[in-house]
């Protein structure tokens, strides 16, 4: 499975925000250092204000952060916000009539593995990240 770049930028931006929790980042930062396209990074960090996972503030000490404690935020909803779940129930190889009674050639080695990402993105919060976080930032 392939993570859409909305996904993978959302993700990469809650990693970076969590290893650096509490400091305040402006969007300009975050587009310097992240290396995300500085408009698609203004549509993003409203989306996860909005949605309640970081806080926007003004002013010259303004910026994002996160609000939510990092033990409640998980991969998945993170995914679910940018770009919604379909992907777990899409086939890896892109087929629309591909089932477990019309099956690709991948269908069942892609159904076990995607069953364990799933479980990897529902389990998996940003607290569990932990020290990984901060060796990569």
């Amino acid at each position: 499975m392939h993570f859409q770049k909305t996904t993978e930028y959302a993700i990469r931006v809650m990693v970076y925000l969590a290893a650096h929790k509490p400091e305040r980042f402006s969007t300009n930062r975050l587009h310097r250092e992240l290396k995300i396209p500085y408009k698609y990074l203004g549509r993003l960090m409203s989306k996860l204000s909005t949605a309640g996972f970081v806080e926007a503030s003004s002013g010259k000490t303004g910026g994002y952060q996160i609000v939510k404690e990092l033990k409640d935020i998980y991969l998945y909803q993170i995914m679910d916000l940018v770009e919604g779940l379909d992907d777990f129930v899409r086939c890896v190889l892109g087929f629309e009539t591909c089932s477990d009674k019309n099956p690709c050639s991948l269908h069942q080695l892609w159904t076990d593995r995607r069953e364990d990402l799933k479980k990897l993105m529902y389990h998996t919060s940003l607290a569990d990240l932990g020290h990984e976080m901060i060796k990569q930032y």
